[in-house]
């Protein structure tokens, strides 16, 4: 890893050198403000230091690869490819030796194929059984066609629904919302969307605010979306320069915070991410979520997140889903006001309220192919 010190008269002009010399990858390490000259401490010009780094051992990786004889390759991968063989062969025997230990009668299941369709949606069962709980047998939903099944199970996921409420903005002050969230969930297409149907489909004034510092290109890319919706866009990297942020845009109807992605299992960055949220109490906060996140995975994350206080959550890549499990179990143990689904990556397209309707139809999506 190459790590350098960047000194500059501000921070745009630190950010631009990091840019320059280690590109968009780079990953920001520590900042600080000092004074630079003067006499004994006045008079002094005022300065940014920042430490940056860039990953070389892809590169150097990359090099090495050119030196290495065919035969070694073709040697190496036959070797692979035994190894996996065995290896699918042992888990084949493991498996069969599994299903000859089953109870007579397990593989003959009495389960409907509702309920079947439910758990393999990786819903609980003890929430499957809630839902389909005195729902028609087969027969019925065979006879009274899906359009039927859908509703009724549209009206049980009904229940997981109760709190559906998107952004409210008032004309009496400035509506302030941040998004929160692990990486790679796409809190930053996410601020696109609402940022585009906010300004250009119902005229609001928007403004954007990026607290995601941490990568140099995560700005550029919002920048980007900001310059096309025809929205100004802010860079804060304190939670003092929030506070002026949010100060400065006071005049608008909707600001929208785009944070720096963070794992829920490091406590100092939730604890920077709650202090950057405390500069102002009116701020709504809606953790975002990706319907592709394995349920174990996004109770961690919830559990983790809940130091914010997060007042609703938002769905990601509900198109990109195997199932739809991990929303429902969670609403279930977590009865919070659902905000958005997002279904793609266009903007402003691909983004709506929340639905029982729509997520009843994709589970049941392969129910009648």
């Amino acid at each position: 890893m190459k790590v350098k010190l960047f000194t500059a008269r501000n921070m745009p002009e630190a950010m631009a050198q990091v840019k320059q010399d280690l590109g968009r990858d780079a990953v920001i390490l520590h900042t600080r403000h000092f004074k630079k000259g003067g006499i004994l401490g006045f008079f002094g010009k005022d300065m940014v230091e920042v430490m940056a780094a860039i990953d070389s051992a892809a590169s150097g990786t990359e090099k090495k690869k050119q030196f290495i004889p065919a035969a070694a390759v073709v040697q190496a991968e036959d070797t692979k490819i035994a190894s996996l063989q065995q290896e699918m062969s042992s888990m084949r025997k493991i498996m069969e030796d599994m299903l000859c230990q089953l109870p007579k009668g397990r593989e003959q299941s009495s389960a409907s194929p509702l309920m079947e369709l439910l758990i393999k949606n990786d819903i609980e069962p003890a929430i499957a059984e809630k839902i389909i709980k005195g729902l028609p047998a087969k027969a019925s939903f065979d006879s009274k066609g899906p359009e039927i099944t859908r509703k009724l199970l549209s009206d049980r996921i009904d229940c997981f629904f109760q709190r559906i409420d998107g952004i409210n903005i008032s004309t009496a002050r400035c509506k302030t919302v941040a998004l929160i969230g692990p990486t790679g969930v796409g809190k930053t297409t996410t601020i696109a969307k609402l940022a585009a149907n906010f300004a250009l489909k119902e005229g609001y004034k928007v403004a954007l605010i990026t607290a995601d510092t941490y990568r140099i290109a995560a700005a550029e890319q919002l920048k980007t979306y900001g310059d096309i919706i025809g929205v100004p866009l802010e860079i804060v990297y304190s939670p003092e320069e929030l506070k002026a942020a949010l100060h400065r845009h006071t005049d608008k109807h909707l600001v929208l915070i785009d944070t720096a992605g963070r794992s829920p299992s490091n406590q100092c960055q939730l604890t920077e991410l709650q202090e950057l949220l405390a500069v102002d109490p009116y701020i709504e906060t809606h953790l975002v979520l990706s319907s592709t996140t394995k349920y174990r995975d996004a109770l961690e994350i919830v559990d983790k997140f809940s130091v914010c206080s997060p007042q609703k959550f938002l769905f990601t890549k509900v198109d990109e889903a195997s199932n739809l499990g991990t929303i429902l179990n969670l609403l279930y143990h977590f009865p919070t006001t659902l905000s958005y689904m997002t279904t793609g990556q266009s903007v402003p397209d691909d983004i709506e309220l929340a639905s029982s309707t729509k997520l009843a139809n994709l589970i049941l999506r392969d129910y009648y192919e």
